[in-house]
């Protein structure tokens, strides 16, 4: 089976977002993926000056600027989408936020870029949050060793990790493992938003 996916992922160096569409294929219990294509889009100095604010935000102005970088990704997927032609061509949408903070002795993480957001503006399938169960269950938000294993490969960047994610969520199957993170067992991570109706 052919999956076509859009991974997400929003770089904590502030650099930007990266947006790649990828072909998986499933033969056979066995995974190959292509990357179609990718983009880096930079954050302007006004993200930036955001970003860099974050942790002295109120609780309110907090979920507002989740919401609005919801709307920022979901606008730069649409723009990507435009760009490379890809209606119609996309199953799902794996969207791996912009970590604010991981507080392992609390399990918690926190990261901005709402999906359900993303989703009601791509009208496409969105999986978000692909964390916050593995760090309830003691884990440290790890996936990628299993993950390249999972797909012969020995190095795959991190939106296509992130789609990766977003197909095993799509499938139901474990997508974040319990040997790489510590967690007390292999989770399904994330949470799965339509971007129409069903």
């Amino acid at each position: 089976m052919i999956y076509r996916v859009i991974g997400v992922i929003s770089d904590n160096s502030q650099q930007g977002v990266e947006i790649s569409f990828v072909e998986f294929l499933e033969q056979g219990g066995k995974w190959s993926f292509e990357v179609v294509n990718s983009e880096i889009y930079s954050f302007s100095e006004d993200w930036i000056a955001k970003l860099n604010e974050i942790e002295k935000l109120t609780s309110i102005d907090y979920l507002q600027l989740h919401s609005d970088f919801g709307h920022f990704i979901g606008q730069l997927i649409n723009t990507f989408i435009e760009q490379h032609q890809l209606h119609y061509k996309i199953a799902v949408i794996g969207s791996l936020g912009y970590l604010v903070t991981d507080i392992q002795s609390r399990k918690m993480i926190m990261q901005i870029g709402n999906g359900a957001v993303i989703a009601a503006l791509t009208r496409l399938p969105v999986v978000s949050d692909f964390y916050s169960l593995d760090v309830a269950l003691g884990g440290n938000e790890r996936n990628g060793h299993l993950l390249e294993n999972k797909l012969n490969s020995d190095t795959v960047s991190k939106s296509v990790r992130c789609a990766f994610m977003g197909v095993l969520r799509w499938r139901e199957e474990f997508n974040v493992f319990a040997a790489e993170t510590g967690a007390s067992r292999n989770s399904i991570g994330g949470a799965l938003w339509l971007g129409q109706d069903a």
